[in-house]
């Protein structure tokens, strides 16, 4: 790879607009009612790592805890930080505490003022410092099970999509009816209360729902499942928590699938590795999906993480069906070779408008969101150099991709999913961010 060609297109591509296809942010005064140290930016995803090293779940959950003292905190955390320092999950808090705490690194000599500095900057204007201005994003697709109430502007909501499946008894299903307005007798009544309270969900913004490939439906039984259903309604109170594999439960879950087409909200999908430890991640591969994305050809998939470590199968799928496209949220911090060999496989596999290339997929410590965005506009960089030195294409054409990697595709699943909703429509623009040092 020329390195110079390389250098070029990363400092273009930091100056690129972003929209964060995945997070779990919840508003910003969640944060701000909490007390932030720098144990803050070890809360999502590299205690995985420090566990792996060998902390115990009992020593890692003593360092989140604000009551203990920083220094008994630091002791207990130093001895796995020196050996899990080199992942990525953990170069993401380094980058951010770069850029937002002037520290080189985290060390036992400045732990206690990085702490500082993280709790001085814990104030309002956070997330628009933090997400508008380093890092240029100008929307962030959260998952927080619920319609964010403040930071709308910025937190566009994903919904759980099983949520009309987890119905116990009768009082459940009239509750949802009534919300919508609509009585309930029979199971075809249920599915127009769903498809009612989808498109009342998407006319407030919501504009995608999610599963998990690790419950991917079987195939509907709809005799079995209206049997269900009038046993569930008639049952004088008496609780049938509907799980899945169910009749009723996979009825359902179809149902809502089929109702995503039709209204144009993408199901998103988990695919792939898992969020801790001692979880059987092989539960989740996304060839389980195969034949809901065949039943459902007019609903769109995004499947998420690379399907890793099956990155290769994944891509055939994306090739394979027209319905599917490929979020490269939480790769870059899982792997950053494996996202780069993710993409370049990809760009031999499928067209470059069915890739979306970021999503941060953090909750509380949003700084790492800036870090995660540095690794990926890196890893971007590092595949599309590759590609214009192999003479594939030139860096206007590279540049191009990497936009819609980051912005337009994203930006085009918006505009369609929101095209009919009026006065609550999305606003895409945004600032440009900052640029910034390679880290």
């Amino acid at each position: 790879m020329d390195t110079a060609l390389y250098h070029r297109l990363l400092e273009a591509i930091r100056q690129l607009p972003a929209i964060d296809a995945h997070e779990h942010l919840p508003e910003e005064g969640e944060r701000l009612s909490q007390p932030a140290d720098v144990f803050t930016l070890f809360s999502h995803y590299t205690h995985n790592d420090l566990i792996t090293a060998g902390m115990s779940r009992e020593a890692y959950d003593r360092t989140q805890d604000a009551a203990v003292p920083l220094d008994e905190r630091w002791a207990i955390f130093e001895p796995w930080w020196k050996l899990a320092r080199h992942t990525s999950y953990c170069r993401a808090a380094l980058i951010a505490v770069q850029r937002f705490y002037d520290a080189d690194d985290i060390t036992a000599n400045n732990y206690a003022q990085i702490s500082e500095r993280i709790q001085a900057a814990n104030t309002e204007g956070l997330y628009d410092r933090v997400l508008r201005q380093a890092c240029g994003i100008t929307k962030c697709l959260t998952q927080i099970g619920r319609i964010p109430q403040a930071n709308r502007d910025l937190l566009v909501p994903v919904l759980p999509l099983t949520q009309w499946a987890e119905i116990a008894d009768s009082a459940q299903v009239a509750r949802r009816a009534a919300k919508v307005g609509m009585p309930v007798t029979t199971l075809s009544n249920y599915c127009e209360v769903i498809r009612s309270d989808l498109a009342d969900l998407k006319n407030k913004g919501v504009v995608g729902f999610k599963i998990h490939a690790g419950i991917a439906p079987d195939k509907a039984n709809r005799e079995a499942a209206e049997t269900q259903f009038a046993r569930l309604m008639f049952s004088s109170g008496e609780h049938q928590q509907i799980v899945p594999g169910d009749a009723l439960w996979t009825f359902i879950i179809h149902e809502t699938i089929a109702a995503c087409g039709e209204l144009e909200l993408p199901v998103s999908v988990h695919t792939g590795i898992l969020w801790t430890n001692w979880q059987d991640f092989t539960v989740e591969h996304p060839r389980r999906l195969i034949p809901t994305i065949l039943t459902h050809r007019q609903t769109r998939f995004d499947l998420y993480h690379a399907g890793i470590p099956w990155i290769r199968e994944i891509g055939i799928i994306a090739k394979s069906y027209p319905n599917v496209w490929l979020n490269l949220c939480w790769v870059h911090i899982i792997s950053q070779r494996l996202a780069i060999a993710a993409l370049d496989e990809w760009l031999d596999l499928i067209p470059y408008n069915k890739i979306l290339g970021f999503g941060g997929d953090y909750g509380k410590p949003v700084e790492k969101v800036y870090g995660h965005l540095q690794m990926a506009r890196e890893d971007i960089a590092k595949v599309l150099a590759g590609r214009v030195t192999d003479g594939y294409f030139n860096e206007d054409e590279a540049l191009n991709i990497a936009r819609a990697w980051l912005f337009d595709n994203p930006n085009l699943q918006l505009q369609q999913t929101n095209s009919v909703l009026g006065e609550n429509h999305l606003s895409f623009g945004g600032p440009q961010p900052e640029s910034v040092q390679a880290c």
